[in-house]
Parts: C-alpha cells; structure tokens; sequence
C-alpha cells in the first residue's frame, strides 16, 4: 500500500490532551496515514472513543499496545487518531479510531463510509454499548456479534410486523477467537469476594429476578458459597426465605436501595463474560421489556443483544469490500423500564479492552499477520 507525503507542518502537542497525542496539520495525512491501516475502529459516542482511547495505549514501556496516538484530518468532517499496536509478540499493527457526533445508524454511517474509503482497512471494528438479553447475559459482560442485521427492517402492519432481515456473519474464525479468549488479565475483570456476591444477591431481589437462574450466579457463587451467603443474610434480617423462594425483608430492601444510590459510578471491576451471539440493530433507543419477545417471533430467538450501530458497521464492510468486519459491546442494560446508566460506565470500558485484546489475539488467524517490525 502506497503511503502519502509528510505533512508540511510539524505534529503539534495537545497538552490538554495528554502527552499520549500528537496532531497533523487539518486535512494532511502523514506517511503512516492513507493506505496504511489495518483496523479502522469506530465508535458511536465520545465516552465509547475515550475508552477506546486509553484502552488502546500502552500499559507500561514493552507492553502490549499504542505509545502514542497521532491526530489526523483535523478540521474535516472524519477527523481520527492514528496509532501502531504492538501486541506481546513484538508483531505490531496501524489501528485508526473515529466517532460521529451523535450516535445511531444514520450518524454512522457517513464518517464509516469516508474513512473506509480514506484509509482502506483490512478489518471494521466497532466498541461500545449494547443493551443485553437478561436470559443470557448479565449486566457488564461483554458481547462479540457472531451474526448481526437490523430487526426493524421490514414491513409494518397494522396489527403485525413481517420482518426482511439482512444478515451479516462473522468469519467463523473470529468467532472462534472470541469463544476462547479470556478476559480475566483484563484491568475491568475482577473476581467477586463475598461481600460483592451478597450486594448482587440483594440486588437481583430487588429487581424481582430469580438469582438461582440468573446466569451469572456461578461467578459470584462458586463451588459451596451460595449457602453460606445465604444463611448469613438471612440471619441479619436482610431477606426471608418461603420454601425455596427467596425475597428482601424491608430492612434488605433499604439497605440495597441505599448501597445502589451510594453507587452512582457504577462498578470498576467485575467477574464479567465474553459472550458470543446475535446482535440486533435497530433505530430507536429500547426500554421496554417487550422487545426480546417480538425479536424470537420475528425470526431469531438466539439475539443476545440490541444496539443501533453494528449492522451498519458489517454493512459497510461488505459493502465495500473490507475483508474482516468486528463489533463489540459492554451490556449497559436489559432494555427494559430499569434502564439507568449505572453500568455504562463499565460496559464501556470492558468492550473497548475486549476488543483490543480480540485484535491482538485474531489478526494473525484472519489470513492478515500483523508486520513484524
């Protein structure tokens, strides 16, 4: 791939910004820009960028990740940041991040379509949010879009929907990368001591949510814990069993109401998921509780995720032929009327980090190594 000519005025320092950037004159491309990138990654709202910012940077000198990221194209309508990821085998690869100024598919897709075409990637990334199936993933983990389309595409009736969905797959070698990597080396992984699992024990009561069908019950009780945790709330007064049924006393209802409002950042570290499965697109922001049924009647019962961005995202990779597409995205909530932001935070966050790591892990799988310099 042929590279363009210096810019002719010297990168200049954004000390607002942090040491870890550097500029290009507005619509100058340096010789590492143009032609030169091998996953362009977007993200659809400025939070989901700066996470994707600072997961990308290195962690320490030698570590896996970018030095410094380098602006380009200020002043344009698709400004982005350019860096060189190194990953622990001393492979390396160009890595380009962008975002539109407001979020959904409509926003998307213009910035999506003028960089493809400006720097020519070999693979479309996206991090970011999702709201997450509660019958299959709990708040915070991570989800990687096996297959995604949009799920209002179609015919409305009166009375029904008839769907015409476009379904865009996963390169089955992506898929299996995600199936097997491990978050658990990640800075938002941590496992759950008791006093964590007794708070999400509370919290699912809250929620009317059945904890001993919840799916992530094995990460906070593993082995013969769910027992003893048990007992030592009830003792306290903080729940009350009828048979096998289990639910707050008031005393363990103002205790948990009172810790969730105390709690207004939201969790920094938690035993969360990498989950693999169908991602669903659509053009409004969903919150009420009803959609995961209509999506199994619709015709795909196994949608572990709605969000609004990623069929754009496969769209515009098959569309112009970029060879690899990849989405994503931290389970912010369940798309239902409990909907709140206390979780976004993470979700953000663990996306942006599993999406690196799925990178490092998968470039050389794909069919493209990463140069060795």
């Amino acid at each position: 791939m042929s590279g363009h000519a210096q810019a002719a005025a010297a990168p200049r320092s954004r000390a607002s910004r942090g040491a870890t950037l550097h500029a290009t004159s507005p619509g100058v491309s340096s010789p590492a820009g143009r032609g030169k990138v091998d996953v362009l990654i977007i993200t659809a709202m400025q939070a989901e960028y700066e996470a994707a910012r600072q997961a990308g940077l290195a962690s320490g000198a030698g570590g896996p990740g970018i030095e410094h990221w380098d602006e380009h194209d200020l002043g344009t309508s698709a400004p982005y940041l350019l860096g060189r990821y190194a990953t622990e085998g001393g492979a390396s690869f160009m890595v380009a991040l962008a975002r539109p100024t407001r979020m959904g598919s409509v926003a998307t897709a213009p910035i999506v379509a003028t960089l493809v075409e400006r720097l020519k990637p070999q693979c479309l990334a996206m991090a970011g949010v999702c709201a997450g199936n509660p019958e299959a993933v709990a708040l915070g983990d991570v989800i990687v879009a096996e297959m995604t389309y949009a799920y209002d595409e179609g015919k409305r009736l009166w009375d029904s929907f008839e769907g015409d969905h476009r379904q865009f797959m996963l390169v089955d070698r992506w898929v299996r990368e995600a199936q097997e990597l491990c978050p658990a080396d990640l800075p938002s992984y941590g496992e759950a001591c008791p006093s964590d699992a007794a708070l999400w024990l509370l919290e699912r009561l809250l929620a009317r949510e059945d904890p001993t069908k919840h799916p992530a019950r094995k990460r906070y009780f593993p082995a013969d814990t769910w027992k003893t945790c048990v007992c030592s709330l009830e003792g306290g007064g903080l729940i009350a069993r009828d048979g096998a049924r289990l639910s707050l006393t008031e005393a363990g209802r103002l205790h948990i109401e009172r810790v969730i409002c105390d709690d207004v950042h939201g969790p920094s570290r938690l035993p969360f998921q990498v989950v693999v499965g169908p991602m669903a697109s659509g053009n409004v922001v969903v919150k009420d509780g009803v959609t995961w049924r209509q999506l199994t009647n619709w015709g795909v019962r196994t949608v572990v995720a709605i969000e609004m961005e990623a069929t754009t995202v496969a769209s515009a990779a098959f569309r112009a032929e970029v060879p690899y597409w990849l989405v994503v995205k931290g389970v912010a909530d369940h798309a239902d009327p409990r909907k709140n932001d206390r979780y976004k935070s993470f979700a953000t966050r663990a996306s942006a980090e599993v999406l690196f790591k799925l990178l490092g892990r998968g470039l050389a799988t794909i069919g493209r190594s990463p140069r060795i310099d």
